[in-house]
């Protein structure tokens, strides 16, 4: 009785996996390396349109800071946006009304909007999965984002946004296996880190 006791004991230890949407061996490179972590310093820096002003995730929340601390342009004092979730991953409107983040909620990563006039903050979109790395096309009409909606692998999506609301959503790139072996990234492609051409093309 007591070996067997000692053979089964690690398989209760194993630590259970966050975020189990991600379907890989070895997801630690993706839940640990990809994913947006909590930091004590500032993270994922998004600019405003006019680039006198930056806003930034820290310690969980998105914060706003003027540039040019000490002048006529800023006072360097930085100003808590979000603090009901764990919150990344910032990226500004063209137009300069909204910023749209990633959030750790209901054991998901959802895509809200927060209007900066207004102070009000919004799911943008909850739908179960891992979404990340949201960005506003050149002409603030679309977004781009990454998520494991699809087979719960890393895929590319796009949508139309308007005041504030998604539509369209489409996954733009499709499942790949390689013939090659991958013992720690799965011998399925993945897809991350989108960013736009200047004409939103």
């Amino acid at each position: 009785l007591l070996a067997g006791a000692i053979f089964t004991a690690p398989a209760y230890a194993e630590r259970v996996p966050v975020l189990q949407q991600i379907d890989l061996p070895h997801p630690y490179y993706f839940r640990e390396m990809y994913l947006p972590q909590l930091t004590g310093g500032p993270s994922s820096l998004a600019w405003s349109p006019d680039s006198t002003e930056v806003i930034y995730s820290m310690a969980g929340s998105l914060w706003r800071q003027k540039i040019g601390a000490g002048t006529n342009t800023g006072s360097g004092l930085a100003q808590q946006l979000t603090a009901a979730s764990y919150d990344y991953q910032p990226d500004w409107s063209p137009d300069g009304r909204w910023v749209m983040y990633s959030s750790y909620r209901n054991d998901a990563v959802e895509l809200w909007i927060l209007e900066l006039a207004s102070g009000v903050a919004k799911s943008l979109l909850a739908n179960g999965a891992v979404n990340v790395e949201p960005r506003f096309s050149p002409d603030g009409k679309r977004i781009v984002f990454v998520s494991t909606l699809f087979n719960k692998r890393f895929h590319i999506f796009t949508a139309d946004i308007n005041d504030g609301k998604l539509g369209n959503v489409q996954r733009l790139t499709g499942e790949h296996k390689s013939e090659l072996p991958r013992y720690y990234y799965s011998a399925f492609d993945h897809e991350i880190n989108p960013v736009w051409t200047r004409d939103g093309r």
